[in-house]
């Protein structure tokens, strides 16, 4: 699916409807998000509260409530990897089982 990414200050926030998130199996306040760069692509997956000291270096992120449904801040360095122009550009979401691929559309 086809998004645009909404500021906020210093990066920019990509949203996900409730529904979206429930059929992927996310509780988003009970769970974090491991955000791993690779090949201008950013790979999301879900990180448990017992697994996250595992993580505790890597960029691990918390959903932020927003209306119907929730965000994932992500830091304009992210955004350079992805090589996007926010303002203009559209990224593309995919969904493989429980993890969601975002790059460039």
């Amino acid at each position: 699916m086809k998004k645009k990414l909404k500021p906020s200050g210093n990066g920019w926030v990509l949203y996900f409807q409730k529904s979206l998130l429930k059929l992927l199996g996310y509780k988003p306040d009970e769970v974090k998000i491991l955000i791993v760069a690779k090949n201008s692509c950013l790979y999301f997956s879900p990180v448990n509260e017992d697994e996250f000291d595992k993580y505790k270096n890597n960029m691990v992120r918390n959903f932020q409530k927003s209306g119907g449904g929730y965000g994932i801040y992500l830091p304009a360095a992210l955004i350079e990897v992805l090589d996007v122009d926010p303002i203009n550009d559209y990224i593309n979401v995919e969904i493989d089982e429980n993890r969601v691929l975002v790059r460039k559309a």
